[in-house]
């Protein structure tokens, strides 16, 4: 009887909660893995997702088309978010800045109302009908580009709760979403490797960000860390740490500390300290400068349940590696994690990006995926055409135990070899992680219509 009302209220509490005129689906029970201590058994393809349950951990990524966002479920409800965005970009062809081919089944910009903001926080609060939380306990912004945390205009409007920042759409997402801590990698200073307040290309976009977290800390009780690395304690349960037996969140990595793998707070710093930075143009940081770029600063984390592991390295890349051996940082995150069921695609599946066995020009070998080895890759697609043939080739050849989702496919993909082996795309991709983190299923739900009704369906997998 008690389901039946909690039921009820969260269909009651999700139609209420539209925005961008999408149609939020009600939630339905789960088909076992609940309190019943049934097996958790799939969703059949045309249905809706069934409702999260106490013990299952929930990893869903959000397609806008532009931009990077993961929304994690802990198995006792805790709500996290990596990244968020949708970037402003006008179409154009495979490897320029933004694609057609991408966003011709689907180009929500073609909407003039339509900012990712709203769009995402109305995904999420279908979710939070799911849980009874209202809140985004954790927030991480995985480093400063605009393709996960936001693009940025003057055209764009004022926030509706400040007139000092833009609506963004990780500002946006915290005004519309109640947050606890939010974790970035420059938190307070934003001054590694140098003050990109001022200096980055993107200092604007930056600036906007930062102006509307600092609003939020000082108005809405939001709490702001710089991401630590090697700190397993950063990020825990909050709502009910007793459903959550075997459940942590490790940090990796930020701003090239890296955790050792000794101990749950043990990091060492691998980039050039403050003093040490050498760099011709702040805006434009090249191979040879003694400067990482900001995609070598993203943070890295692994989540795991049970025997299940994921793993989310934002933008990391080892871009310059033949210069300085330190800018393949991704190799070294990807080390120190070990070998993983889940893994987001580094940097949306770039060339120089998710190696196994690269060997950079001074001799040394980039092999992320050989130490990492998941069982699925999931591609949080942008809007040049990611993933690169050539990554998409070499994971599929060189891993081949390795089912492939992508978030975004374009026509140009097709000609991939053996592409016709993608288990699931063009939509948003739900991780279901079974109580006590043994099984997992990957779906696919449909993005453009508002309803997320399930396309494909993958599994079970058995947790490694």
């Amino acid at each position: 009887m008690k389901r039946l009302a909690f039921c009820l209220a969260a269909a009651l509490l999700v139609a209420c909660n539209g925005n961008n005129g999408n149609v939020t689906p009600a939630p339905t029970p789960a088909p076992g893995g609940d309190d019943s201590g049934e097996e958790l058994k799939a969703d059949p393809a045309g249905s809706q997702l069934s409702a999260w349950q106490e013990g299952i951990l929930d990893i869903h990524f959000i397609n806008t088309t532009t931009g990077e966002c993961t929304f994690i479920i802990f198995p006792d409800g805790t709500h996290m978010l990596a990244d968020a965005a949708g970037s402003i970009t006008a179409t154009g062809p495979v490897g320029s800045t933004s694609n057609t081919g991408i966003r011709s089944r689907w180009d929500p910009t073609t909407d003039p109302s339509f900012r990712a903001g709203p769009f995402i926080a109305d995904y999420i609060k279908s979710c939070m009908a799911w849980t009874g939380n209202d809140k985004l306990d954790y927030v991480v912004n995985t480093h400063f580009h605009s393709d996960h945390f936001g693009g940025y205009s003057t055209s764009l409007p004022l926030s509706d709760l400040s007139n000092t920042y833009r609506k963004q759409s990780l500002p946006e997402i915290l005004d519309l979403l109640p947050a606890g801590l939010l974790m970035d990698r420059g938190w307070p200073s934003y001054d590694y490797p140098f003050d990109v307040l001022t200096k980055a290309s993107n200092a604007s976009t930056i600036k906007n960000y930062v102006t509307a977290v600092k609003w939020h800390v000082a108005n809405r009780g939001l709490r702001a860390e710089r991401f630590q690395a090697g700190s397993a304690s950063q990020i825990v349960p909050v709502r009910n740490p007793s459903a959550c037996t075997g459940f942590t969140v490790q940090n990796i990595a930020v701003n090239g500390e890296i955790w050792n793998g000794r101990g749950s707070s043990s990091a060492t710093a691998t980039f050039p300290a403050p003093g040490e930075i050498e760099v011709a143009n702040p805006k434009s940081v090249g191979n040879s400068d003694k400067c990482p770029e900001e995609n070598h600063c993203t943070t890295v984390f692994k989540l795991s349940y049970g025997k299940f592991d994921f793993y989310h390295a934002g933008d990391a890349q080892y871009d310059g590696c033949s210069t300085f051996v330190w800018k393949d940082m991704e190799t070294a995150a990807a080390k120190a994690a070990g070998a993983v069921d889940v893994m987001k695609a580094d940097h949306h599946g770039v060339g120089n990006t998710n190696g196994f066995g690269f060997v950079a020009k001074n001799g040394h070998v980039c092999d992320a995926m050989n130490h990492l080895r998941p069982r699925c890759w999931i591609v949080n697609s942008w809007t040049d055409g990611h993933p690169r043939q050539a990554t998409f080739e070499g994971v599929n050849g060189l891993l081949p135990g390795t089912d492939i989702f992508i978030t975004n496919t374009c026509s140009d993909m097709q000609s991939y070899k053996n592409f016709n082996v993608v288990k699931g795309q063009n939509g948003h991709i739900v991780v279901r992680v079974s109580k006590g983190g043994s099984k997992y299923y990957v779906y696919t739900l449909s993005d453009s219509d508002g309803l997320r009704k399930i396309k494909q369906v993958a599994g079970p997998y058995s947790s490694r």
